[in-house]
């Protein structure tokens, strides 16, 4: 083979977990270069302290500790078995033979499970719940099939998927989620070499991802300023709702969950400047948000934040320190129901048609600026968004009013 590859099972003490200890490793060392690999499955996950990797690597470990350095000396052995299979070494080549080795190479629920499990280590929680959503309705349409070869997923199938999906009466929007998340399942399972570069049902000249077209959830200024002086008894729970609401829409229609995630650092004397969480992990290009301080946003931290405005401090009372991440979403998605559901009783005795969420206020904030003339780019800055294209699909569906507009005056006699 050349060059001597080495192997050997180490403690990554350069990643610590949150509960204080470390992954186990394999590193594989060849032309002076190494690269680590994880060996957790689904039944074990290998994480230790230093002084617990000790008794394990010990000459006459005991107990658990025998078991896990027996497991341990099976893994290196196999990473042997591949490197000796090799003809060329090459990292690439490697982390497929030895990374999926055992699994099942064409079975896309295989890819699916080692993707839930990059998602749910990194807490990218929202991710996790699509993708999860997706291999779930894909078994669905499978007869509950514990194996899925590639090879299934054709042009056809995915057609026949989405209409049943259809049938089944799921938004465009989320049958969109449900197969992206498939197509990003053959990219990765192609990069590593498991399966061939034209089994791909994607693309121009294949199956092609629905664009959902979104329901008008936007309200017109006149419906916000009725919300805007809606009455409520101070420091209740519809007063809360209204509240929030509101601090959305003014904050350049903050998510719930940036709000909740809020910081007394985040705020200065002019401006709150923050980043966006659902582009915190998944955007290389980080564009910070930043919202002038009115009087209204002032007078809302000043009604519902905390007293103790220590900078590491969350401004509101949604989240504490020390929750999981589990915990925050859990807390975020109760907090987001309660303003909705509190939203809907306002939105009901104001006798205003559309429904009033809390996505109802983000998409309220553009298209008010929209309407008031202000540019898309400026638009697509408050938002976060990374291109203006995003933007011009995200204001696409509040065209339709402006259109009836125009319309009318053909008939203008």
């Amino acid at each position: 083979m050349g060059k001597k590859v080495t192997t050997a099972i180490v403690l990554y003490t350069s990643q610590t977990k949150k509960n204080g200890k470390h992954p186990v490793k394999l590193r594989v060392t060849y032309n002076r270069k190494q690269m680590y690999y994880g060996i957790d499955t689904k039944d074990r996950v290998y994480e230790f302290t230093p002084d617990e990797f000790k008794k394990v690597l010990a000459p006459k470990p005991r107990g658990i500790n025998k078991e896990v350095q027996l497991e341990l000396s099976e893994i290196e052995s196999k990473a042997h078995r591949v490197i000796t299979s090799m003809s060329e070494f090459s990292f690439r080549t490697f982390k497929t033979r030895f990374g999926i080795t055992g699994g099942d190479l064409t079975n896309i629920l295989f890819f699916f499970e080692r993707r839930l499990k990059e998602l749910n280590d990194n807490e990218q929680l929202s991710s996790y719940g699509h993708y999860k959503a997706s291999a779930r309705m894909l078994k669905k349409y499978f007869g509950n099939s514990k194996r899925i070869d590639f090879k299934d997923i054709t042009v056809s199938m995915l057609e026949k998927f989405e209409r049943s999906l259809l049938d089944d009466g799921l938004a465009l929007a989320t049958i969109r989620c449900y197969t992206v998340a498939i197509r990003a399942i053959f990219r990765i399972a192609q990069k590593d070499g498991a399966i061939p570069l034209d089994l791909y049902p994607f693309g121009p000249d294949g199956y092609q991802v629905p664009v959902g077209r979104n329901v008008k959830k936007a309200l017109k200024i006149n419906e916000i300023e009725k919300i805007y002086k809606y009455e409520t008894v101070e420091f209740s729970t519809m007063d809360e709702a209204k509240d929030f609401w509101l601090l959305s829409y003014f904050m350049n229609g903050a998510n719930i969950t940036d709000i909740a995630r809020l910081k007394y650092r985040s705020i200065g004397d002019d401006f709150i400047t923050f980043i966006r969480k659902k582009t915190e992990k998944t955007s290389k290009r980080l564009k910070p948000i930043s919202v002038p301080i009115t009087a209204e946003i002032s007078r809302i931290i000043d009604k519902w934040g905390r007293a103790d405005r220590t900078p590491d401090n969350y401004v509101f009372k949604i989240l504490e320190e020390g929750m999981s991440a589990r915990r925050i979403r859990s807390r975020e998605c109760m907090y987001i129901q309660k303003i909705n559901n509190k939203m809907k009783i306002i939105g009901e005795d104001l006798e205003i048609k559309k429904p009033i969420t809390t996505y109802t206020a983000r998409h309220s904030f553009s298209t008010v600026l929209k309407r008031s003339g202000v540019s898309t780019e400026f638009i697509g800055e408050s938002l976060g968004h990374n291109n203006v294209r995003t933007t011009e699909l995200y204001l696409d569906s509040f065209e339709d009013d402006m259109k009836k507009e125009v319309a009318k005056h053909l008939t203008a006699f």
